[in-house]
């Protein structure tokens, strides 16, 4: 399933066109992006909404570099499935989507380098997380790895 939520001229998010993409299809949908001339590769984020069934939205812009129009496609993931990775579409996809991992828990199932790129290995949590502690995981004791 694909649906177009944005149309271009209007103002703010609706001037760019942005495609609600089944996770399924995640791959697939960039890559017939991308042959129709959206070949930049711009940002790659997540975002929580824990009120979801599927909590997390992951929201990659691309650009058409020769005519200058932006793309935007949105997948809502549930909490333990993972998404397809775009880093064989767009090897620059990789560290965002680690990124994304590390601080949302959204995992890429074909990304070479799965792993935490900010925190710790040992790290508990995924501090972007709307439910997680603002005190952190654990006591920050004086003296602690993790002490500021």
């Amino acid at each position: 399933m694909v649906a177009v939520l944005g149309l271009p001229g209007g103002d703010g998010d609706a001037d760019v066109p942005t495609l609600q993409v089944a996770p399924a299809r995640w791959r697939e949908v960039v890559e017939a992006a991308r042959t129709q001339g959206f070949d930049g590769f711009v940002d790659l984020v997540g975002v929580d909404f824990p009120d979801r069934p599927a909590r997390f939205d992951v929201v990659l812009h691309l650009r058409d570099q020769a005519r200058g129009r932006l793309l935007r496609c949105c997948a809502e993931v549930a909490e333990g499935r993972v998404l397809a990775s775009l880093e064989p579409v767009f090897p620059g996809a990789g560290w965002p989507e680690r990124e994304v991992f590390d601080l949302l828990g959204v995992r890429f199932e074909g990304n070479a380098d799965m792993r935490r790129l900010l925190l710790p290995d040992d790290w508990e949590g995924h501090p972007l997380r709307r439910d997680y502690p603002l005190a952190g995981p654990r006591a920050l004791e004086p003296g602690s790895r993790y002490a500021i």
